[in-house]
């Protein structure tokens, strides 16, 4: 092995390295940002469900693209821009938009009604997060954990207003998640 490719090597792995522990931190506005959009959201199904589709096209989209927007600003912030991973983070969330809309497919030809296709939303939402906190941002895992056990007692126990309780437990969660991203150290790539 000559000197320039151990050199070569040796970058590279330093490069991964940074790059792991950068990945694994999030961006803490993205996570302030969904804090804010899901509350009212979910409150909405509860007490005006009439409103929510309305609400989750608007918000879901242009929550979608402040992320996006967000998290570039970050990655420029601190020196980080790596477009195969930020293809990967694409590819999860039009993955996780497709998944949402098509939740919602057995309403629209007519196999159940609304309420009925409403818990495949957190059963989505739950699938995504969770898978994002394995592939992408490690605190996604737990966001992801609690909507699968929301939508387990939505199924199973169809409380009162559960889906206002579970917005606001996942908003905590996420700002929480939020909170411990801003405490942990940036790694410059």
């Amino acid at each position: 092995m000559t000197t320039e490719d151990r050199i070569r090597q040796d970058l590279d792995y330093v490069t991964s390295t940074v790059r792991r522990e950068r990945v694994g931190r999030g961006v803490p506005a993205v996570y302030f940002l969904w804090a804010s959009i899901v509350p009212p959201g979910f409150a909405l199904i509860d007490f005006f469900p009439q409103s929510a589709g309305l609400y989750w096209c608007v918000f879901g989209i242009g929550g979608g693209a402040l992320s996006w927007w967000l998290g570039m600003r970050d990655g420029r912030r601190h020196g980080f821009n790596d477009s195969a991973l930020g293809r990967r983070y694409a590819l999860h969330w039009a993955i996780a938009a497709a998944g949402f809309m098509l939740a919602m497919l057995p309403a629209a030809v007519g196999l159940v009604d609304v309420d009925g296709a409403l818990p495949g939303f957190l059963l989505v939402g739950g699938l995504v997060y969770a898978l994002a906190g394995v592939h992408l941002e490690r605190p996604l895992l737990w966001v992801g954990v609690l909507m699968l056990a929301a939508y387990v007692v939505l199924v199973l126990l169809a409380p009162p207003h559960l889906w206002t309780v579970a917005g606001v437990m996942i908003a905590l969660a996420l700002v929480w998640t939020g909170i411990a991203s801003l405490r942990q150290p940036v790694a410059a790539a």
